[in-house]
């Protein structure tokens, strides 16, 4: 017998944001940001109700009225205890049969999984907790709830000093969702680097060839070595790696040696230099090596430029500071402890390697 339920929408976007520093919900995101952005993306669902859990009023000016109409906002009851009180506190403003539950800091996810659930949902009740595992790492700030009987086990988990979200799953009645979606849906932003990554991730998803820049302060750094040594490791991985390398000479000979030849001879699909008769005059020289490598037939264009490198940068430490803004830096090839970035020892070339893929490939 088919049953009509109703399914609300859940976002939990008060946390505090201390790995971040600074309140993950508004950090820009597609011109928007990751709150209003994935409130707009929900709109590909017919959520009967959208509950947004937050400890700090959260901008909604910029979505279209009729949407934000639609939101209600709550505050936790229970401070300092973490997702489970802003669950539980969302679920007793909710009145649907079934919540989807979602932290504001999944930038990726697709509501791909839910729309694929929905012909079901609306013919169970024996099920309590719909639960995503991905690579056997269970998601359950992206999944559905059966309302009642999760914020009675929500309550009963605060009333014992409970904190894990997944400390409810034993009183509820749970399917798991096996490789529920990519694992990409379920990729969240904690920390500055992280930040980074999506936003280099997401950056590559909107270019015909996606794009890595080697950088360093100063030329003799190791830029073009680096770039051979990973044309090399991803061409053996099997993938087609163009080679852009930014030049101040006007004129330009291919010549036996040159550092194009070396990208060329360690597997190279092909190997380009951009001058400044290469540059338009309505772009910069970073928007001239970024339209070339969009030019060249590739899975991935590695760009090596001492200050123009397009985003995503990957920069060679050294003794001299970055000739580029640190925002444009997701990852720094040398080691320190600076939050914003991620490091990368120099001698790790699988792991400098696996990390361009991530942020090429996702």
């Amino acid at each position: 017998m088919v049953r009509t339920v109703s399914l609300g929408l859940i976002i939990l976007a008060g946390g505090r944001s201390s790995r971040m520093g600074r309140d993950k919900a508004a950090l820009p995101w597609r011109g928007a940001t990751l709150l209003t952005d994935l409130l707009l993306r929900s709109q590909g669902v017919a959520f009967d109700e959208i509950v947004v859990s937050a400890n700090r009023t959260p901008d909604l000016s910029s979505l279209p009225p009729d949407l934000a109409a639609r939101i209600i906002v709550v505050a936790d009851s229970f401070q300092g205890c973490g997702p489970l009180s802003g669950m539980e506190a969302a679920f007793r403003a909710c009145t649907c049969s079934y919540c989807l539950v979602l932290s504001v800091d999944l930038p990726f996810y697709d509501f791909s999984p839910v729309k694929r659930l929905l012909p079901e949902l609306s013919q169970t009740s024996l099920v309590d907790l719909f639960l995503p595992m991905s690579e056997n790492r269970p998601q359950p700030l992206a999944a559905i709830y059966k309302r009642e009987a999760a914020l009675e086990a929500v309550q009963a988990a605060l009333a014992a000093g409970k904190r894990r979200v997944l400390s409810i799953a034993d009183a509820l009645a749970v399917r798991i969702l096996d490789d529920a979606g990519a694992l990409i849906l379920y990729e969240n932003i904690n920390t500055p680097s992280a930040y980074k990554d999506a936003l280099a991730i997401d950056a590559n998803r909107r270019r015909a060839v996606p794009v890595v820049s080697l950088s360093a302060a100063r030329s003799g750094e190791g830029k073009t070595s680096l770039a051979v040594q990973v044309i090399a490791e991803l061409t053996r991985r099997g993938y087609a790696v163009a080679y852009v390398k930014s030049t101040h000479h006007s004129r330009c000979w291919e010549k036996r040696g040159s550092d194009t030849d070396r990208a060329m001879q360690a597997g190279a699909v092909q190997a380009l230099l951009c001058g400044p008769d290469d540059v338009a005059a309505s772009e910069c020289k970073e928007d001239a090596l970024l339209r070339l490598a969009q030019q060249t037939a590739a899975d991935i264009a590695i760009v090596e430029s001492r200050s123009h490198g397009p985003f995503p940068v990957l920069y060679i430490d050294g003794p001299e500071p970055p000739p580029m803004h640190p925002d444009h830096i997701t990852a720094v090839i040398g080691r320190g402890g600076d939050p914003s970035f991620r490091y990368i020892a120099p001698e790790r070339l699988d792991d400098l390697c696996s990390y361009i893929l991530y942020m090429t490939t996702s």
